[in-house]
């Protein structure tokens, strides 16, 4: 049977995040997506690619939501850029009612665009406690788990037994090129247990649709029958590739090549598990 996941996240037009970014990756595991939009990102050549975000109004989110649910029996659903707390109300209504895994990528900043809107708050009281694995970079961690600035491992472990606290059954912490040192590296908790997992960093390139690539990679892996460690494992691998061969664009912040595992995989990438 076709596994089938759900994006509910905002469109990037630039291709390399977003709902773009989540359907692709859902691909390369043979899994059906659809996406429930949010809010769409453009950008303004005239003004240095500056972003520009336009909400969807909370009940264009509503009436998606109910459509695409109504269509499809889901295996899985991940979110991203939610934007607004009505959109991030309306998922948190949704989730209640339906025991689907669900991947949870805490987007409180946008590249390039600084921070949005505060939605600490509504996250932790009412998304994070419903996500099977929360994907929170160093700085979301730090906000979710009301710690200081994460520049290390240890500081990565903290803040996921913190945001574990808060109700959601596993957290990976993405430290990322944000993270000094020669490696990525990530950590996972699932409440007993701290993975890490390291691969050495590629390039120097900041790229955009990392994260969202990330998370949705691991709700697709849970979606077609991996456990919680292995889809993870397989996404910082899928990610690894993406980035390796990611592509330049007017922007200055280049995309991620989501095919790149399968269609030209880098000798560089090796991803080790702690």
């Amino acid at each position: 049977m076709t596994a089938k996941v759900l994006t509910v996240a905002g469109s990037d037009v630039s291709g390399g995040a977003g709902l773009e970014a989540d359907l692709k990756m859902f691909d390369e595991y043979g899994a059906f997506g659809t996406a429930v939009v949010t809010c769409i990102v453009t950008f303004d050549p005239d003004d240095g690619f500056a972003h520009v975000l336009e909400f969807i109004e909370p009940e264009v989110v509503t009436r998606q939501l109910e459509s695409t649910l109504a269509v499809h029996e889901f295996t899985a659903i991940k979110s991203g850029m939610l934007g607004s707390v009505d959109s991030a109300l309306v998922l948190a209504e949704e989730l209640k009612t339906n025991d689907l895994p669900y991947v949870f990528d805490p987007v409180l900043v946008c590249k390039g665009a600084g921070t949005m809107v505060d939605l600490k708050d509504l996250f932790v009281e009412n998304l994070v406690p419903l996500a099977t694995v929360v994907t929170p970079n160093l700085e979301e961690a730090a906000t979710l788990a009301g710690v200081d600035p994460i520049d290390s491992v240890e500081g990565m472990i903290e803040a996921a037994k913190i945001i574990h606290g808060q109700g959601a059954k596993n957290v990976v912490v993405k430290g990322g090129a944000r993270l000094a040192g020669d490696d990525a590296i990530d950590i996972l908790f699932d409440g007993e247990t701290v993975t890490t997992l390291r691969s050495r960093k590629v390039n120097n390139k900041l790229v955009n649709g990392a994260g969202c690539s990330f998370a949705s990679s691991i709700a697709a892996g849970i979606a077609t029958g991996l456990d919680i460690k292995d889809a993870v494992v397989s996404a910082k691998e899928k990610v690894a590739h993406g980035i390796a061969n990611c592509l330049d664009n007017a922007t200055g912040v280049a995309s991620l090549y989501h095919p790149a595992a399968r269609v030209s995989p880098s000798l560089e990438v090796s991803v080790t598990v702690d």
